[in-house]
Formats: C-alpha cells, sequence, structure tokens
C-alpha cells in the first residue's frame, strides 16, 4: 500500500488471460511510479501460458481463478481481494507513464464527489491517437469511447464530467463498488463497463476524466480483435442483455428508433465480416439468459424511481459530447456513427 500517509490508497487490479507478453510491460511500468507504492494485484483466469511466472518476477500479488471467469468476474475477485480505498482497474496490455499514478490521486484528491474517474488512454503504437477520452453513452444502448481513433487535440486536455469510464483504465471508490454490486459477471466481456456506467449514474454518483493521468493500449491484446467470433458472440448478446437490464422503460421507448438502427447496423456488419454463426449464438445466448434479467432489472427499479429524469438527462448530456466529434468533416471515419448522428 501507499508508504505516504496523506495520499489516498490505491489497489490496482489487472485480470489476465493468457497474455503473460502483454503484462510484463504493464507490470514494470507500474514498478517505476514516481509516487509511492501500490498494491498491485493480478488475478489470472486459469492462464497456459507462464503469466504466473511474470506476476511473481514482478512482486505483484497473484490469485489464480480455476476457470476463466471472464473480464468481470476476474475483476471482482480482486475487488473483494484488494486492501484500497479505491481500486484501478487495467487491462494488461496497458502501459503507464511513471506520473500516472500522481496523476491519478492528484484526481482523487481535486475531486473529493467522484465516485469514479477515467484516464486518457491513447493508442499504444500511435501515441499522439486517442483510444478513450472516457466515455459516453447513447441513446442507441451503446457505449462510445470519445474521441476514439481521433487524434489528441486541446479539448481532450480538458477535465471534465464524464458519463462513464473505459474498463480498459479506469478508478473507483471500492465502497460504491461493493454497494452497487461490483461489475455484472453475466456480461464476462465487453459492456460491462457501460452497464456499471449507467449504474452509478442511476444512483446518482458522478466521475470525471483526468486528461494528465495517460496511459498507452494495444487494443484486443487478447481478445482476437473486434470481429473475431468471441467478440461477436458476446457484443451482439450483451449489447441485448443492457438493454433488458439497465435501460428503464421509459427511456426505452423514446430511443426505439436509435436502438433498432444501431442493432440493424451490428447486424450487417456481422454478415460483412461472415460471423453471422457467432452472431445468431449471442442471440441464442440472450434468449435464455431473459428470465435472470428481468430479475436483475426488478432490483433496479427502486434506483430508476429515485433518479427521477437524471438517467436520461445525463444520456442525452453524455451523447451530445459524443457528438462534437463528429461535427468536423475531417473527424470520425466511421460510417455507422456518422450516419447516427445525422438521423438522431
Amino acid at each position: 500500500m501507499n508508504s505516504t500517509t496523506n495520499l489516498p490508497t490505491i489497489s490496482v487490479i489487472i485480470p489476465n488471460h493468457n497474455g503473460s507478453g502483454f503484462l510484463d510491460r504493464c507490470l514494470k511500468s507500474l514498478r517505476l511510479q514516481t509516487v509511492g507504492s501500490l498494491e498491485i494485484i493480478v488475478v489470472d483466469n486459469a492462464s497456459r501460458d507462464n503469466s504466473i511466472e511474470v506476476i511473481r518476477a514482478n512482486q505483484a500479488i497473484a490469485i489464480q481463478n480455476e476457470r476463466n471467469l471472464g473480464f468481470a468476474g476476474a475483476v471482482n475477485v480482486g475487488i473483494h481481494a484488494a486492501r484500497g480505498e479505491w481500486v484501478a482497474i487495467l487491462n494488461n496490455d496497458t502501459e503507464l507513464p511513471p506520473n500516472w499514478f500522481a496523476e491519478c490521486t492528484r484526481g482523487i484528491q481535486s475531486h473529493a464527489d467522484a465516485a469514479f474517474l477515467t484516464c486518457k488512454i491513447l493508442d499504444f503504437t500511435h501515441r499522439n491517437r486517442i483510444y478513450s477520452a472516457g466515455d459516453c453513452c447513447l441513446r442507441a444502448g451503446i457505449g462510445y469511447r470519445r474521441g476514439q481513433e481521433l487524434p489528441d487535440r486541446p479539448e481532450f486536455s480538458r477535465e471534465c464530467l464524464i458519463f462513464s469510464a473505459s474498463g480498459c483504465a479506469a478508478l473507483y471508490r471500492r465502497d460504491i463498488l461493493l454497494q452497487l454490486g461490483c461489475f455484472d459477471e453475466r456480461f464476462f466481456a465487453y459492456l460491462e463497463d457501460v452497464d456499471l456506467g449507467l449504474r452509478l449514474q442511476a444512483a446518482g454518483y458522478y466521475g470525471y476524466y483526468l486528461p494528465r493521468a495517460q496511459v498507452f493500449h494495444v487494443g484486443s491484446g487478447t481478445s482476437g480483435g473486434e470481429f473475431s467470433s468471441l467478440a461477436v458472440r458476446l457484443r451482439t448478446r450483451n449489447s441485448l442483455l443492457l438493454l433488458l437490464k439497465s435501460f428503464p422503460g421509459t427511456i426505452l421507448l423514446r430511443s426505439l428508433p436509435m436502438v433498432a438502427f444501431m442493432q440493424l447496423s451490428w447486424a450487417l456488419r456481422v454478415a460483412a465480416h461472415w460471423r453471422l454463426g457467432s452472431y445468431l449464438r449471442g442471440l441464442i445466448e440472450t434468449l435464455l439468459l431473459i428470465p435472470t434479467m428481468a430479475r436483475a432489472r426488478a432490483g433496479m427499479r427502486p434506483m430508476w424511481r429515485r433518479s427521477g429524469q437524471h438517467l436520461w438527462h445525463e444520456i442525452l448530456r453524455s451523447e451530445a459530447m459524443a457528438r462534437l466529434d463528429f461535427m468536423e468533416p475531417e473527424g470520425h471515419h466511421s460510417v455507422f456513427l456518422r450516419l447516427y448522428f445525422r438521423l438522431f
């Protein structure tokens, strides 16, 4: 833990599955932080490579799961084992500048009302290009990484309120995570951070984007890419589970055209990448999980009643923030999102 008593205590949690090649670099960059000492916990999802040896060589705490619990399950194991007031979640394919921890502690001290903080995440190879400058939530029922694939520019260097944090590099108050039930393990991987963001907003919590806390991210380091069979199955399933569980009925009704447009666009993109089999498996898994998600949805209703219109207004504000990425002709090249913001 931190040796300096006036610093907040932070436990770093890194989920890992057969990622030893990435993990070594990530852990070495954590050991080079300029301020304090960190509790570093790597939760290993039954890796078959030499990940455990890498963890021990870098003097981190290794927790070995007997099976692959996915991102959400592994992180939850780490949250329950952590001793810090705050937990920092990092992907294993990240690298941190030496001042990352100092900037995180400064952000915690500057934002006493924060329940979560998110870092400026940059592409590992092209370090002037944004991976995420905080995450937004669209009425279409999807998360959007603000600034994704765009060159770094002045608006991404300003601290601001943000809807949610990318699970790639985020900090959360541990007690609030425990209060809300941590990450939903039924998501396994993909969109579990969006689901948590929706729950945090519905509960009335706030979070901030910290542009000076920079992280470099390889991206899809251990998942096989956006259109791998696994990614298509989980993204298809989890986008629907998110709507079933975490969007109030009034918001769903207002957002039906956006949701339909997103789901149709995703199906067309999947078909273009010859992944319809994985897409159909995702749909089948969704059908099987409907009763479970219906019960989870019932548990969300008291929180929605207390929050009133707050969640809807925050989604609208978040979408307006995302829209700014598409205001310039040379902006984001996503055809789907450009068309989305033209239509809606």
